[in-house]
């Protein structure tokens, strides 16, 4: 879903849960180096990135003129890496060091911002090199992440891998509330080329924290072809039962979040009349949701289990998207209207939070680590693929049906696929290790293909 440890016996018998949450993070940023070098890169490439994102349709609009097509093309394509790349980059990142994948995708990513902010300052940029970059960036942050994702499970034990997911989470939620803002002001003050000056900075910063992990190696491979090993990945995935409902609930729920916003978009504007600025607020206003569910993620799936945590996440994700079009139904008046809004993309946002803690962890957790980045890559190109689907579903239902009956329908389809895992063996598994152990076949080594849900 777009909205990405110490013993949990720990938490359950203290009652200061959050102060006990922010301990385990001390703990891992102070006493493990690996994780806080690669943590470190990771925050300075998430709001590199959110810049990033800000920028490049910025420039086309203001520096270029460009039509609503170009636009769109230049957002476009940073998406269709994803589809076309996740799984070479799952065989990349499982037969080389991940040092390797995160310094060298880093510097790419801010080589080119810095030959945008380059042309830009000699009045030379023009909208095919806007689109060539995005390309570039687009695919360097497809092997970036899957390599750093990859890489957790390797420098932490599977009890702490909760807690740097979460982590991880939050630090993304702070740079889309901070990002564009950031980037605003860094151009509304200082122009263009410097803007993306600092923003290919955040880059160099992200390499050079991924050029400090010294000590992990690449976990060798047996050296095949790569359609073979792009073929091995994809069936290992698809034939173990955690990791394919992981995969289906989000790419279900992905499917649907970016249907639902696409509707929204036009359900807001041009039925209840909300301007740009105040419907942009609305759903950023969702990270601050994001936030706290990706804080409190651990301690509640320690007290409540991590399969009901799970499981309860994607549908509180849902259930919140319905609050929107109930505006319609009551008369609120303008404040009312917006907070209720607000309050629909913060539960969604909280929802989506507590899933993503969780699901990240578990495809950290479940495979070998010679798999690690084929799952991961497998896993991406599920989840993420679908989003193009649903903004072209979005927007074919608001056109068809108009934009207030669609959103009801979208987010009741949304309610609906979010019962997926409670059909699944992972919903009642209670700790980490419980589920990480729904994919190996008692008393071996061995994964398996198919799970009975424990009674």
């Amino acid at each position: 879903m777009r909205r990405v440890l110490g013993s949990f016996s720990n938490w359950s018998d203290r009652g200061d849960g959050m102060a006990i949450l922010d301990e385990e993070i001390r703990v891992l940023l102070k006493k493990n180096r690996d994780f806080r070098n690669v943590w470190t890169g990771e925050s300075a490439a998430h709001f590199g990135t959110q810049l990033t994102n800000f920028l490049l349709p910025l420039v086309a609009v203001t520096a270029l003129h460009a039509s609503g097509t170009e636009v769109g093309l230049i957002s476009a394509v940073q998406f269709v890496p994803v589809v076309l790349l996740s799984l070479v980059a799952g065989m990349v990142v499982d037969r080389h060091p991940p040092r390797r994948t995160l310094v060298i995708t880093s510097v790419v990513r801010g080589a080119a911002l810095g030959l945008l902010g380059l042309a830009q300052a000699t009045e030379g940029l023009t909208a095919t090199h806007v689109v060539v970059a995005a390309a570039v960036i687009g695919t360097a942050t497809v092997f970036y992440e899957v390599a750093y994702q990859s890489t957790i499970p390797k420098i932490v034990s599977v009890d702490s891998i909760p807690s740097a997911n979460g982590l991880h989470q939050a630090t993304y939620s702070v740079s889309q509330l901070a990002g564009p803002s950031a980037a605003g002001f860094l151009v509304g003050k200082l122009g263009l080329s410097p803007t993306f000056a600092v923003t290919a900075a955040f880059f160099v910063g992200a390499a050079l924290s991924g050029a400090l992990l010294r000590d992990v190696k690449a976990p060798g491979v047996p050296q095949q072809s790569a359609l073979r090993t792009i073929g091995s990945g994809l069936r290992y995935t698809w034939s173990l039962r955690p990791l394919r409902d992981l995969c289906t609930q989000a790419g279900l729920s992905n499917l649907h979040e970016q249907c639902f916003l696409t509707v929204f978009l036009v359900f807001a504007v041009r039925q209840l009349g909300l301007s740009g600025t105040v419907v942009g607020v609305v759903i950023g206003i969702g990270s601050v949701g994001a936030l706290a569910g990706s804080l409190v993620a651990a301690r509640i799936g320690a007290r409540i289990t991590v399969g009901r945590t799970l499981t309860w996440g994607v549908v509180l994700a849902a259930a919140g998207l319905l609050l929107v079009p109930l505006v319609v139904v009551f008369d609120l008046g303008p404040f009312g209207l917006v907070a209720l809004l607000a309050l629909a993309f913060v539960v969604n946002g909280f929802g989506v939070a507590l899933f993503n803690v969780f699901a990240v962890s578990l495809r950290q957790a479940i495979p070998p680590e010679n798999q690690l980045g084929a799952v991961t890559a497998s896993y991406r190109l599920v989840a993420l693929g679908t989003l193009p689907l649903g903004a072209l579903a979005g927007g074919a239902l608001a056109d068809a049906l108009g934009p207030g009956r669609a959103i009801w329908i979208v987010g009741v389809s949304y309610l609906c696929v979010s019962f997926w895992l409670m059909f699944s063996p992972l919903r009642s598994a209670t700790t980490l290790e419980q589920a990480r152990a729904l994919g190996v076949r008692p008393g071996s080594g061995d994964t398996l293909g198919e799970q009975t849900p424990a009674p």
